[in-house]
């Protein structure tokens, strides 16, 4: 995509680049394909400006600042809640992967204060510092390596869904202050129904994978990739072949729980803190779940294809291509969170039996 001012800009450069940029960009069709201006796509969806060195010759030409907004943002996504704004890298980026998977120390929010005051005033201040403190809290169960990731995933999931009840308590008495007397009785909870609590039996079936996937089966294909993927399940998972593909991946040696952990704070980096604006974290942390259940069928897939071994480039593949079909498509996010809060798959008790 090309915003309308580097879109203007782009026209007015003149000379031979000039003219290759001007043959480089087209109005996309508001039926077919919602409006705006597009770079035009080469080969494998190779944009027109990216050289075969895997460098941007428009970059080179005019320097970074002519790059375009989502040129220049990208693989960035942010989130903007009272005067914060939260930033992150995305996964859909090789390079992000890489970062992220090689890492062995645990991943963390650094505070850098900037001048100005953005604070917009519509966020409850007593429901942000709450939420924000939630945040740190679910990253901390996640990143507690004492425990497996199964049982990680479980605590994180009892967590939030207790969150959820005392953050309903607090709009039924439409006053966001009381989460402030909340947090040490919270604390008190996860130590009493949390820790040493009995797991439920884990059941990999064929008929919860399949529940599971049906919506993102449905979703809007971006990629020839998230094609290739659900055919390979289809050849792969049956229902007398499932759980022994998925049990001989997470016996193997390739299994990483390091990378699970770094793929679920991802997660909640991602998606936790949007409950800032409908107070429904317990479907976004569902989501954050449904969404590593569905990266370790895929990782399982490429195991066996493989022929028995996964890699840290099968790892940063894996995740580039999932983060690719969900989080580069509003409605696809969307259609994944909508599944979280209706569908009996996706309740608390059922996704822990699947994990």
């Amino acid at each position: 995509d090309i915003d309308e001012d580097s879109y203007a800009y782009y026209n007015s450069v003149e000379g031979k680049f000039g003219k290759r940029l001007k043959e480089s960009m087209y109005e996309a069709d508001p039926d077919d394909d919602g409006g705006g201006y597009r770079f035009k796509l080469k080969g494998k969806k190779r944009c027109a400006m990216l050289n075969d060195h895997n460098l941007c010759d428009l970059y080179t030409a005019l320097g970074e600042e002519a790059l375009c907004e989502v040129c220049t943002e990208y693989p960035r996504f942010s989130l903007i809640y009272g005067d914060v704004e939260q930033k992150a890298l995305s996964l859909s980026c090789e390079e992000v992967g890489r970062i992220l998977f090689e890492r062995t120390e645990p991943e963390k929010l650094v505070d850098i204060e900037l001048p100005g005051n953005c604070d917009d005033g519509e966020d409850d201040p007593a429901y942000v510092a709450f939420m924000e403190w939630v945040q740190q809290e679910s990253v901390n169960i996640l990143q507690n390596r004492t425990h497996n990731i199964p049982e990680r995933m479980r605590e994180f999931l009892a967590w939030c869904d207790r969150v959820q009840t005392v953050i309903n308590y607090a709009q039924a008495k439409e006053d966001m202050s009381v989460l402030a007397d909340w947090r040490y009785e919270l604390r008190e909870w996860e130590q009493k129904n949390i820790e040493g609590k009995e797991k439920p039996v884990r059941a990999l079936s064929y008929e919860d994978f399949e529940e599971r996937f049906a919506v993102f089966a449905d979703m809007e294909e971006l990629d020839d990739e998230w094609v290739h993927t659900k055919e390979e399940f289809e050849k792969l998972y049956h229902e007398d072949t499932y759980e022994a593909f998925l049990t001989e991946y997470m016996r193997s040696s390739d299994y990483s729980e390091l990378g699970y952990e770094h793929l679920l704070v991802y997660f909640v980096y991602r998606y936790l803190m949007n409950s800032i604006y409908d107070y429904d974290i317990l479907s976004y942390a569902k989501m954050i779940v449904m969404a590593t259940l569905v990266v370790r069928d895929m990782d399982a897939a490429r195991f066996y294809r493989n022929g028995g071994k996964f890699t840290m480039s099968d790892r940063i593949d894996v995740a580039r291509i999932f983060s690719k079909e969900v989080e580069h498509s509003e409605g696809n996010a969307q259609d994944l969170k909508e599944m979280c809060m209706m569908e009996e798959i996706a309740k608390v008790d059922a996704l822990c039996r699947q994990i």
